[in-house]
């Protein structure tokens, strides 16, 4: 019997929702630069967070 805590590798990690409220000229702005990359609005908001994540860390480790 397997135990509750371990995981199955077929299992999704858990995801959070996040809202971001903003006009319809901004979101249509997103939507624009998203398809000019070939991204989902989605993956193109948080590529641009991870970027600044990852961007803040390195000028606070320096």
């Amino acid at each position: 019997m397997e135990k509750k805590s371990e995981k199955k590798s077929s299992e999704k990690p858990k995801r959070a929702r996040i809202t971001l409220e903003c006009s319809s000229e901004i979101r249509k702005s997103i939507r624009i630069k998203a398809a000019q990359e070939d991204k989902s609005m989605n993956d193109y908001i948080l590529s641009i967070v991870m970027a600044s994540i990852n961007k803040n860390e390195v000028v606070t480790e320096s």
